[in-house]
């Protein structure tokens, strides 16, 4: 059984992770998982574990409990999963949010000059959501009508003037406040809570926002797909 961890800044990610590597892999049977989270440097918080002996994969989900968090959460465990644990990859998944847009190249650099200190360092990954990964959920333009059925891209269009079936979602400044006005549209707020993102996780076409005419526009999506189609293989 093939072993990968996968590192995310909080609970809407790895929702997202989770379903969406049961719909990559065609159902959550096809993979073993392990959800964690960050406590305090003394211990982490179990969350969810599911075996399945005939998957070909065993994948932790670890939520490093805030921004900043996951890259120092990553390499202080990288050791230990590469070389006692058997985990063939690791991967880091985090907004750029909060930081400029142009920084990105920068950030990816530094992440690979501190890599380096690791023998394995070839088996370490960095992902960058841009700006958040709320941008991949706008993707699907329809995601909202599955939610309510008033909420069309031509209404969000009509109300908040942003045209989800024209925009690349990366260029958006701040993703997750753009949810936030959809939501209000129906006197809500978008506010990243457990009931939301599998509200939305779980309306998503997945069909369509790994298709090659999404994959296009969102290259951060792509990057990350790429990354875990690398380390199953």
């Amino acid at each position: 059984m093939k072993k990968i961890g996968i590192f995310v800044e909080g609970q809407t990610d790895r929702i997202f992770v989770v379903k969406f590597l049961s719909e990559y892999l065609g159902g959550e049977h096809k993979f073993s998982r392990l959800e964690r989270k960050f406590k305090n440097k003394n211990r982490d918080e179990f969350i969810t574990k599911r075996i399945y002996p005939e998957a070909k994969y065993f994948i932790l989900i670890f939520d490093s409990s805030g921004d900043g968090n996951v890259l120092p959460a990553l390499y202080e465990r990288a050791e230990n999963m590469i070389q006692n644990q058997n985990f063939e990859y690791l991967i880091a998944l985090e907004d750029l949010y909060n930081r400029p847009r142009n920084k990105k190249k920068l950030i990816i650099s530094k992440f690979e000059e501190r890599i380096k200190v690791f023998r394995f360092h070839d088996r370490l990954r960095f992902v960058l959501a841009i700006m958040e990964l709320e941008s991949w959920f706008l993707a699907d333009a329809n995601v909202f009508s599955r939610i309510n059925n008033i909420l069309t891209p031509e209404y969000i269009h009509e109300k908040i003037n942003i045209n989800l079936l024209a925009i690349n979602p990366e260029s958006l400044p701040h993703p997750a406040e753009t949810i936030n006005k959809i939501y209000k549209l129906l006197d809500q707020s978008y506010k990243k809570t457990k009931d939301q993102a599998y509200q939305i996780t779980e309306r998503l076409d997945f069909d369509f926002i790994c298709s090659d005419e999404t994959l296009a526009k969102v290259k951060s999506l792509k990057f990350f797909i790429n990354n875990i189609n690398e380390s199953l293989e």
